[in-house]
Order: C-alpha cells, then sequence, then structure tokens
C-alpha cells in the first residue's frame, strides 16, 4: 500500500535526513509488500552501520569509560527494545508498507521487532543513498538524543545519558583489584546546610600512591561516588 507524500516527508523531517533517492525510503519502509519484497537486506546492513555509529559516538564521548562500560551502553543503544521506543516516537508504524495477512495478526505499535527492524533498515537506507556521515547525523539525532532527552526527563544529565555499567565506587576497586594493591578510605569531610537540605563533602584516599580526591553531592554515597570517579581517572592517566 502506498503511503502519502506527506507522511514520507514527515519522516525525513524527523529524522533530519532528506532522501536524494526515495526508492530507498520506500524499501526501509517495506517489511513485507505483497509483492513479496522486504527490507530484510537494509535491516542487516543498518544494524551494523548502527553499531559502529554508536560505538564511535560513546568512545568520543565518554573518554572515562573502560570497555565493559562502553560495551554496555552501546547494547542499551542498540537493543531491540530501545530501537522500537524510537520507532514508535518517529511513527514509523503509520507508515509502514506491510501484508494484509500479517497486519491482520495484530497493530503494527505492538509489534516491537518489527518497528525496530524497520528503525535498522532506515539508517541502512540513509548509508546507502547519503553515505557514513549522513547516516551517523541520523543515528546521533535520533537514536542517541531520544535516550538523551529521556534522561533529562527523569531528572538526569544529558552527558550522563546512558550510564556506566558499574558505578564509580565499584569500578575503582575493581580497578586496584586487578593491580593487587590496597583499597581506597573514604572519609566523610563534613557537611553543610540543614539537615533536609545538606551538602556531603567525602574525600577518597589512595594510601601507596598518597593520592586523595573530593567530591560532593545531595548524600554520601553521592560525594563519595564523586571523590571515586576522580581517583580512578587520576590512576588511569598515570598508568602506564
Amino acid at each position: 500500500m502506498a503511503k502519502s507524500s506527506e507522511a514520507l516527508e514527515a519522516l525525513q523531517q524527523k529524522i533530519g535526513y532528506a532522501f536524494t533517492r526515495p526508492e530507498w525510503l520506500i524499501q526501509a519502509l517495506t517489511h513485507s509488500a505483497e509483492n513479496g519484497g522486504n527490507n530484510q537486506r537494509l535491516e542487516f546492513l543498518g544494524d551494523a552501520v548502527l553499531g559502529a555509529v554508536v560505538s564511535k559516538k560513546l568512545y568520543e564521548d565518554h573518554p572515562d569509560w573502560d570497555e565493559g562500560d562502553l560495551s554496555v551502553a552501546r547494547t542499551a543503544l542498540v537493543c531491540k527494545d530501545h530501537l522500537a521506543l524510537v520507532a514508535r516516537a518517529l511513527e514509523i508504524g503509520s507508515v509502514l508498507i506491510i501484508r494484509k495477512d500479517v497486519a491482520r495478526s495484530g497493530p503494527v505499535h505492538a509489534m516491537p521487532a518489527v518497528l525496530a527492524d524497520a528503525l535498522e533498515a532506515l539508517v541502512g537506507a540513509v548509508f546507502v543513498d547519503g553515505g557514513y556521515e549522513a547516516a551517523f547525523q541520523m543515528v546521533c539525532r535520533v537514536v542517541i538524543q531520544y535516550q538523551r532527552d529521556r534522561t533529562m526527563e527523569e531528572g538526569g544529565s544529558p552527558s550522563e545519558a546512558i550510564p556506566p555499567s558499574k558505578d564509580a565506587k565499584t569500578r575503582l576497586q575493581e580497578w586496584l583489584h586487578a593491580k593487587s594493591l590496597p583499597l581506597p578510605i573514604y572519609t566523610l569531610i563534613r557537611t553543610e546546610g540543614p539537615p533536609n537540605d545538606c551538602t556531603f563533602y567525602a574525600e577518597c584516599r589512595i594510601t601507596h600512591r598518597s593520592l586523595t580526591a573530593h567530591g560532593e553531592g545531595r548524600s554520601r554515597k553521592a560525594a563519595e561516588q564523586f571523590a571515586a570517579s576522580e581517583v580512578l581517572a587520576q590512576l588511569q592517566r598515570e598508568s602506564p
């Protein structure tokens, strides 16, 4: 079933990319056509491009994350559940081309795998039509920015849109343990403000390096986490 040019134009505006060859857009949106066509080849390509773009973006934006942190964050961004949410926000279901017998199994918005596959195919189509840079910008604008917007709505910081897999204290402990070094010592330095609006100041000290860092937060735990992240960053910079 053909889709209106207005609906296709609206989708292109949402992803921030206008196709030079609109047939690639139509192909990406073809889950299952009556003539047997589908978007599986573009989905295959888009999956690879999506992984590469997300990996590069995370690597550039988070120089303090190790391989494990980067892997967990990438998985969160490219998993089917997240992609389905993004596809719903883009209203891809309203322009998806799908066979009547498949459509009878339920509404498209209730088919997360179908929506996720279509979004991957759309990434592949942008890559084929406009090249890597166009695909990079589209993924950043759509897939990554969606997660950042959700994080901000929940009161978080956009710079921490996808948090590391483990907190700073755990990562510092594991880093020291791997090198057979003693564990850090945490000390609450002081608190400021009334009990219901208090700021905590904590110190993290590494005795074998005479290394200390300070952190502050709305709780003792938050202050210690900040101090631990500062110490870990220093250790990683100094480590050969």
